[in-house]
């Protein structure tokens, strides 16, 4: 009994310095920044797309970017400010979230600071999920700045249709859609951590991205991982009216396994693979 009690706290005791040393990490480089500055310039795309639906006249005087506003905005209103974030979200947050975790783990072979995480008396599994979750809580924290500065961009704009459950609908979307795509992200850091670099963890990225296309356009994109989060926001049915795979449980399950297998191959990995 004692001994199970003090499984715990040991391992809690382990996992809080773990974790510091990561977001100390991350708070000192310039990685944070970039990928603050990138999801911001989505929210302001965005709300470039809203101001020009504004004023019909003016999208036409500007062409090709005013038609391709009305394509992808609908029209200029809070619904549909939220429906191209989430649009935005879904398919950048898949490249921004999966560069964290690759530089998350990719970075300590770079560096060549690997040797000097292993020689430390923490064990290798708890290294391993305090970075995942290091790279998770930094994720949701991008949605959160998606949150605040929507709000801000939208007040500006004066955007028609404001309501609280129009608000908070958005934000439970948001929340879900950077969820799923954290789950689906951690398979990057293992592939950063077996080939022991970025660039192939940064082509997995793409790789993935391509074939969600073509999966998508078979009428199969509820079965493949890395499209479900597009498929949950529902933003491209809502924007351009294209009917998509209703999701069911087992999409649900998909992703969850995804992240979970990769969670155990990660720890897996750093745990018994020769790191000399």
């Amino acid at each position: 009994m004692i001994a199970s009690v003090k499984a715990p706290d040991n391992i809690i005791s382990k996992l809080v310095p773990a974790l510091w040393v990561e977001l100390k990490k991350v708070q000192r480089s310039k990685t944070l920044w970039m990928t603050a500055l990138a999801f911001s310039l989505l929210i302001i795309i965005s709300g470039l797309f809203m101001y020009i639906l504004k004023d019909p006249e003016q999208a036409r005087r500007l062409g090709i970017l005013g038609a391709k506003a009305q394509i992808f905005g609908g029209s200029a209103n809070w619904p549909s400010f939220f429906n191209l974030v989430l649009l935005m979200v879904s398919l950048g947050g898949l490249i921004i979230f999966g560069f964290i975790f690759v530089w998350i783990f990719g970075r300590e072979f770079g560096d060549k600071t690997v040797y000097d995480i292993l020689s430390l008396p923490t064990p290798r599994v708890t290294v391993v999920i305090a970075k995942i979750i290091t790279a998770a809580y930094w994720s949701l924290a991008l949605i959160l700045l998606v949150f605040v500065l929507m709000l801000g961009l939208g007040a500006m704009l004066q955007l028609p249709e404001w309501s609280a459950a129009t608000v908070w609908n958005g934000l439970g979307l948001l929340l879900g859609t950077g969820s799923l795509t954290v789950l689906i992200c951690i398979p990057f850091g293992l592939v950063a951590s077996f080939t022991r670099g970025y660039l192939p963890a940064v082509g997995c990225i793409f790789l993935v991205i391509i074939l969600g296309q073509v999966i998508s356009q078979l009428g199969n994109g509820q079965y493949f991982p890395w499209t479900i989060p597009m498929l949950y926001s529902g933003a491209a049915e809502a924007l351009i009216g294209k009917v998509t795979a209703p999701l069911g449980l087992i999409s649900y399950i998909l992703v969850g396994l995804v992240g979970a297998i990769s969670l155990v191959f990660t720890c897996g990995w750093w745990r018994y693979a020769d790191q000399t």
